[in-house]
C-alpha cells in the first residue's frame, strides 16, 4: 500500500468515527481540532500525523467497538497498545493526552529486524512496544529474554516480557516490554538501550538505543495510613501513588490476623462520579508478598484527571485458616501424610516431583494452579514450574511439576505443599473514603 493510499485510508478511518462514540470532552475536542487541521493541511498531510489522528481521536471508541479496535491495529505501531487499552483505559488516558513517545529505532540481525516503536515512561517505569519482523516462521520460537540499559549499565528495575502461541506462519509480532521500577525510576539521564534476545538463538542479540525526549511526568502521591476491617481480618491501606501508567496501592496485613490471604481478587477504587478504576489485567499486578511489611497491589490509572475523592473498596479476597496452609507429603513413597479437611480436593502423587489434583470448577473460569511451592524436611524450597489444567464434565483435573533439574540435591521427605490458591473468600467488603483534594 503505497503513503498515499495509507493516508486516504486514515481519513476515512477519521471521517467514519460516530460522534456519540466520543464519550468525553478531551475526545470531543481533540476529534474536533484534528478535523480542523486536516482541513487546513490536507495536501501536506503525512501518514505519521494522520495515525496520530487515529491514535488520539479514536481512541474512545475502541473500547466500545471490536470493529474499530481492529482497523486501527491494521496501523504499524498501534496494535499492542489496542491490545492494552482493552484491559487497561490508563493506556486510553495517555495516548488521549498525547504522552505516548515515538521511538521507531530499528537494528536488523540475521534476517530479523527489532523495531522500538514507541514508549511510555513515568517514575514507575517504562511500557516499550515493538515490532519483530522475521525471515522465519516465528512459531519455532517459545519467547525473548530483554534488559533495560542507561548509560550501557543495567537498570534498577524489574523487566518482564510474554510471549503467547502464534498461529503457523506468522513472521511479524508487535508487543510490549514491561519495565517496573519498585524504588522509582531514575530519568537523570534519558539515554537507554533495550538488549532483546530470542530464547531460541541467543546468538541473535539485538541492543538499539534508544533517547526519551518527552518530560517525565511526576508522580503523585496520597497519603491514606487508614484501617479496614473484613471479617474479622485487619488491614491497613498505606499510600497511594498515581502515576501516568499505573496506580499503586500500598498496603499491609495484619501479622495477628486468624486467616492466611492468598490473593486480592477485586479491587477497585470509584471516583467522584462512580467511574471505575480496577485491578491491572496484563502487566504487572503487584510488588513484594503479603507477608512483608508492606507490599504493592496495581490498578489503573487515572493520572490525567485526578478527582476531588475517591472510595477504595476490597472485593473477593481469599483467605484460608492459618492452620490449613500447608499439605504434607511423602513423594518417595507417594503417600498423604495430612491434608486440612478444608482443603477440599482428591490429591494423586506421580512421579518426578509431580503432583495430580481434582478441583470443583473455578467460579471465574480461571486456569491457576493450587500451590506455589513445596519445602521440605530440610527447609528447602522447591518451586512449581509447570502447570496444565484440564476441564472435565464435574471438575477441574491439574498437574503441577516441581523443579528438579535446578535443585542441588532431591528433596528430603515428607515435604509440605504450600497451598497459594483456592477459592474460599472472606465474606463481606472492605470500604473507605480518601479526600484527594
Amino acid at each position: 500500500m503505497s503513503q498515499l493510499d495509507k493516508q486516504q485510508r486514515y481519513m476515512e478511518l477519521l471521517e467514519s468515527v460516530p460522534m456519540e462514540k466520543l464519550q468525553s470532552g478531551a475526545q470531543l475536542t481533540a476529534y474536533k481540532r484534528l478535523k480542523k487541521q486536516r482541513t487546513r493541511h490536507k495536501r501536506l498531510l503525512q501518514a505519521t500525523i494522520a495515525a496520530a489522528i487515529i491514535m488520539i481521536a479514536l481512541i474512545g471508541s475502541i473500547r466500545v467497538s471490536p470493529a474499530l479496535a481492529h482497523a486501527v491495529a491494521q496501523i504499524p505501531g498501534l496494535k499492542p497498545l489496542v491490545e492494552m487499552i482493552s484491559l487497561d483505559k490508563g493506556i486510553e488516558d495517555i495516548l488521549i493526552n498525547e504522552y505516548y513517545e515515538q521511538i521507531n529505532a530499528s537494528q536488523t540481525i540475521y534476517g530479523k529486524t527489532l523495531t522500538i516503536t514507541g514508549v511510555i515512561a513515568d517514575e514507575s517505569g517504562m511500557i516499550i512496544s515493538y515490532k519483530l519482523n522475521s525471515d522465519e516462521d516465528l512459531t519455532i520460537f517459545k519467547g525473548v529474554k530483554a534488559e533495560v540499559k542507561q548509560n550501557d549499565e543495567l537498570v534498577n528495575s524489574t523487566v518482564g516480557s510474554s510471549w503467547t502461541a502464534l498461529p503457523e506462519g506468522t513472521y511479524e509480532v508487535e508487543n510490549t516490554i514491561d519495565v517496573v521500577a519498585s524504588q522509582g525510576m531514575d530519568y537523570s539521564s534519558q539515554d537507554f538501550a533495550l538488549i532483546l534476545s530470542l530464547r531460541d538463538r541467543p546468538e541473535t542479540v539485538f541492543k538499539i538505543p534508544f533517547m526519551l525526549k518527552n518530560e517525565i511526568k511526576a508522580s503523585k502521591r496520597f497519603p491514606i495510613n487508614k484501617r479496614l476491617i473484613i471479617d474479622g481480618q485487619r488491614f491497613t491501606i498505606h499510600e497511594l501513588i498515581i502515576s501516568p501508567i499505573r496506580s499503586e496501592l500500598k498496603m499491609s496485613i495484619d501479622p495477628s490476623n486468624s486467616k492466611k490471604i492468598l490473593s486480592f481478587e477485586d479491587i477497585r477504587i470509584y471516583d467522584e462520579q462512580n467511574e471505575e478504576w480496577g485491578k491491572i489485567r496484563n502487566g504487572f499486578v503487584g510488588l513484594g508478598n503479603y507477608e512483608d511489611e508492606q507490599f504493592s497491589i496495581m490498578l489503573e490509572s487515572n493520572y490525567f484527571r485526578i478527582p476531588e475523592s475517591i472510595t477504595i473498596e476490597l472485593r473477593e479476597i481469599e483467605a484460608i485458616d492459618k492452620a490449613d496452609e500447608f499439605i504434607v507429603i511423602d513423594f518417595e513413597n507417594k503417600k498423604i501424610i495430612s491434608q486440612p479437611a478444608n482443603i477440599n480436593i482428591e490429591l494423586e502423587i506421580k512421579d518426578n516431583l509431580e503432583i495430580q489434583y481434582k478441583v470443583s470448577p473455578y467460579k471465574k473460569n480461571e486456569h491457576k494452579g493450587l500451590f506455589s511451592n513445596f519445602i521440605d524436611a530440610n527447609s528447602e524450597v522447591y518451586n512449581s514450574y509447570s502447570i496444565w489444567i484440564s476441564e472435565r464434565e464435574n471438575h477441574m483435573l491439574i498437574g503441577q511439576l516441581f523443579e528438579v533439574e535446578n535443585a542441588e540435591r532431591p528433596p528430603v521427605n515428607p515435604v509440605k505443599l504450600k497451598v497459594s490458591r483456592y477459592e474460599q473468600y472472606l465474606n463481606g467488603i472492605g470500604s473507605i473514603q480518601v479526600e484527594l483534594k
